[in-house]
């Protein structure tokens, strides 16, 4: 039986951190189990937080430096950082929109079937002796199922559904050789091949049309101190989406659900190991508990690690799960479910107390006090020499 490993990042996470935090999972993971595929659910841009109206309900939000965000350049490379890890991320990002007609589906289709890069790219691949790779690349995205649910929200000028194409194609290439050992090209070599596929697609932004806009992080808290007076702004930023997160999740959970599930479905293999971290452990219980979602038929074992389903069960607050008294899960949820948590990070919750047998605790000593306990799970060797023998 061939096993797949997802993970779901939790709350408060964008993409740099999502980037590196499944590094270190995939380093941790396969340094056991070598045979594991490893993949991440990134849900941070799409479905988290932001402030639709530039931070109006704050109080001298730009005054006291609200919205000095990272900039333009760290924000395009945080992006590129999760494509080598997700290559088919923004085209996922683009089943959101709202359906196309089947002829504008049928050509994009059509487009992506015959491309074949031009003389000038071809050249270049082969400078950076990314040829072979970049071929491969082409032959996986004819496949995924992520390119056919893209297609059918593709609109009558198709430009940034044939740009996602060219960003998966590139990631999906340097991805690919960094696995077979090729040294990582320099970010100027990375553009410079975008810039070509993107012109074989003509795939350019032409001024009239709308980029897939990535989401900005940020909501604000009450801050009562004098310094919260003079910086509300700067630390609303960065203390906002670990519980706007979680908010808008209650509000809006429907759309992360059907992205984790998007991913579990185009997991290699007939098993799944979902890996759910804080409000990534919730989403994951909440969408194997609907019996109405599809694509998690493969999930066969459920981890949560500090996670507050639990907690949000007690107090009736999980969507799809509504609370009884004598907490039973439904019989397709997995029979196999263990739960992480640490007595020091006070976002985390035992989970055999309220499901009973059906679930395993794990509990662990991060070494850490909160809030950093929270996010140390993934360098505790002890937890994971756990995990792997329980995976199995």
């Amino acid at each position: 039986m061939y096993r797949s490993v997802v993970f779901v990042h939790g709350t408060g996470v964008r993409a740099k951190k999502f980037s590196e935090t499944l590094t270190r999972i995939k380093g941790k993971l396969q340094g056991r189990a070598p045979d594991l595929d490893i993949r991440g659910v990134y849900w941070g841009d799409a479905h988290g937080v932001r402030l639709n109206l530039g931070g109006l309900s704050i109080p001298d939000y730009h005054r006291t430096h609200g919205g000095e965000r990272e900039s333009a350049e760290d924000a395009r490379l945080g992006h590129w950082a999760v494509l080598y890890l997700d290559p088919w991320y923004d085209l996922r990002l683009l089943r959101l929109a709202p359906d196309a007609t089947a002829r504008d589906e049928r050509e994009f289709l059509a487009t992506v079937s015959g491309y074949r890069p031009r003389p000038h790219t071809a050249a270049a691949l082969r400078d950076a002796g990314l040829d072979t790779y970049f071929a491969l690349a082409l032959e996986d995205l004819r496949r995924t199922p992520e390119l056919r649910s893209a297609a059918k929200t593709v609109d009558r000028s198709g430009v940034q559904h044939r740009a996602a194409v060219a960003t998966a194609l590139v990631a999906h290439t340097l991805a690919a050789a960094g696995r077979d050992g090729r040294t990582t090209p320099v970010g100027q070599v990375r553009d410079t091949l975008h810039s070509h596929v993107v012109g074989d697609l003509s795939a350019q932004d032409r001024g009239g049309e709308k980029p897939f806009k990535k989401v900005a992080v940020s909501l604000a808290a009450p801050i009562a101190t004098w310094y919260g007076r003079q910086h509300r702004g700067a630390m609303s930023d960065g203390a906002a989406p670990l519980t706007g997160d979680i908010l808008r999740y209650q509000v809006h959970g429907r759309g992360m659900r059907e992205e984790i599930a998007a991913v579990v479905a185009s997991a290699p293999g007939d098993a799944v190991t979902l890996i759910g971290h804080s409000l990534g452990g919730i989403a994951c219980v909440e969408l194997l508990a609907d019996a109405a979602s599809g694509g998690t038929a493969k999930v066969d074992q459920l981890i949560t690690v500090g996670s507050q389903a639990s907690h949000l069960y007690e107090l009736d607050a999980l969507a799809c799960l509504p609370f009884v008294r004598e907490a039973e899960l439904p019989a397709g949820f997995p029979e196999r479910w263990l739960n992480v948590f640490d007595r020091r990070d006070f976002l985390s919750y035992p989970a055999q107390p309220v499901f009973g047998t059906r679930v395993q605790d794990l509990a662990v000593d991060n070494g850490q006090p909160f809030i950093e306990s929270h996010s140390a799970y993934w360098d505790n060797d002890a937890m994971w020499e756990a995990v792997t023998a329980w995976i199995g």
